[in-house]
C-alpha cells in the first residue's frame, strides 16, 4: 500500500505567484484545486491509497504530516472535503506553525449528503482552524463567518480546455452532455425522463460512473452512459454538445459543468437557483427539476443556440476578468497574512 503524488499540472493563463513558500495537500483529485495551483505556482500534492477508508485514512494522515514536515511551508493549502483532511491540517498547524489556507468546496460548508452533529462540529472546527477559508460565492461565506471563521470568496477558474474536436464521437445525430457524478444532489432521474422526452433525434450523452444506478431506473434508447472518461476523450465531448447540462438540489452550488460550458462556450441548462442566475447570467436555461420542462429548457437551449453561443463567448471574457481580479486582492492578503 502505497501514496502517490501526481504531477504539478501545466502552469496556463495569468499567473499570480506567492512570494511565499506554499504547498497544496489534497486526497482527491479536482480540476478547481488543479487550476488555483497553476494560478497561484503551489506546490501541488494530490495524495491517494488504495484499499478500504480505515486503511485508507490512517496512511493519508501519515503521508501528509510527512509531506508537511519535509517541506516546511509558510503557507498549507487544503481541499476540504476531505473533512477529515481539514481538522487534521488545522492540528499540525498548531505543530509546525504555518498559515492554514482550507478551500471549502459546498459539502464542506452546507452539507447536502451528511447531516449528522459530528459532521457539522467538524465544519466549524475547520472554519475556526484555518486562517481564512476560500468559498465560491457569498452566501458561502456568510456561514463560515456565522461559524466564527474568516472567508474569502474566488470562484472556480474558467477552465483552459484544450482538445480540439476531432469528431470521435458520433455527431451525426446532434448530442446534449449531461455532465453528472450520481451524487445525491443530482436529478439524474428527471433528466432521463426528459431524454425520453426529446425522442432519438436527440442523443443524451452522461458522464460519471454509473455502477451506484439503482436498479429501478429506466435507460431511455437515446441515452449514453460514458463512464469516467481520460481528459481528453472528455474535452472533446464537451466541445462537441450542443449543448451542456449540470444541475445540483444545492441552493448555493456552483455546479462545475457549467464553468466548463463556459470554457468551450457551448449553451448550458442549469438549476434555477440564485446562485446559478447571478454568476452565469448570460447564454444560460434555467429550469426546474422535472422532465418536462428539462426536456423544454433543452429544447429552448438547441432552438437558441447560436445566440446562447455568442453570449457564452461575452460571459467567458467578463468571467475570466473578474476571477482575475478576484485573484491579484487573495495574493495580496496572503502575502500579508
Amino acid at each position: 500500500m502505497g501514496v502517490v503524488q501526481h504531477p504539478h499540472p501545466r502552469e496556463v493563463g495569468t499567473s499570480f505567484p506567492l512570494g511565499r513558500r506554499a504547498i497544496w495537500v489534497t486526497w482527491e483529485r479536482h480540476r478547481r484545486t488543479r487550476e488555483l495551483c497553476c494560478a497561484f505556482g503551489i506546490e501541488l500534492h494530490e495524495l491517494s491509497a488504495p484499499g478500504p477508508r480505515l486503511l485508507r485514512h490512517p496512511l493519508l494522515i501519515l503521508h501528509t504530516c510527512v509531506r508537511i514536515a519535509s517541506a516546511r511551508p509558510d503557507i498549507v493549502f487544503v481541499q476540504c472535503p476531505s473533512i477529515l483532511l481539514g481538522v487534521w491540517a488545522g492540528m499540525l498547524k498548531r505543530i509546525f506553525g504555518f498559515t492554514y489556507i482550507a478551500d471549502l468546496h459546498n459539502e464542506a460548508v452546507e452539507p447536502f449528503n451528511y447531516a449528522f452533529a459530528g459532521y457539522r462540529a467538524m465544519l466549524t472546527w475547520i472554519a475556526r482552524l484555518a486562517d481564512l477559508s476560500i468559498v465560491t460565492n457569498d452566501a458561502l461565506k456568510a456561514v463560515v463567518e456565522h461559524r466564527g471563521g474568516r472567508a474569502f470568496v474566488l470562484p472556480d477558474r474558467i477552465p483552459a480546455v484544450s482538445t480540439p474536436n476531432t469528431g470521435s464521437f458520433d455527431a451525426r445525430k446532434p448530442y446534449v452532455l449531461f455532465v453528472c457524478s450520481y451524487s445525491p444532489d443530482e436529478p439524474y432521474r428527471e433528466v432521463f425522463g426528459a431524454a425520453a422526452k426529446l425522442g432519438d433525434a436527440v442523443q443524451v450523452y452522461v458522464t460519471g460512473n454509473p455502477r451506484g444506478l439503482p436498479d429501478d431506473v429506466h435507460i431511455p434508447s437515446n441515452v449514453h452512459l460514458t463512464g469516467y472518461l481520460p481528459v481528453q476523450q472528455y474535452e472533446e465531448l464537451l466541445r462537441g454538445a450542443e449543448v451542456v447540462v449540470d444541475l445540483t438540489q444545492m441552493e448555493n452550488c456552483l455546479v462545475c459543468g457549467a464553468y466548463e460550458a463556459v470554457a468551450v462556450e457551448r449553451p448550458l441548462v442549469t438549476s434555477d437557483t440564485r446562485a446559478l442566475r447571478e454568476y452565469f447570467s448570460r447564454g444560460t436555461v434555467y429550469a426546474r427539476h422535472t422532465p418536462e420542462a428539462l426536456a423544454a429548457a433543452i429544447m429552448e437551449a438547441r432552438t437558441q443556440n447560436m445566440r446562447l453561443a455568442a453570449e457564452m463567448q461575452s460571459l467567458k471574457s467578463e468571467l475570466g476578468a473578474r476571477w482575475s481580479c478576484g485573484a491579484e486582492q487573495l495574493r495580496q492578503l496572503l502575502e500579508q497574512a
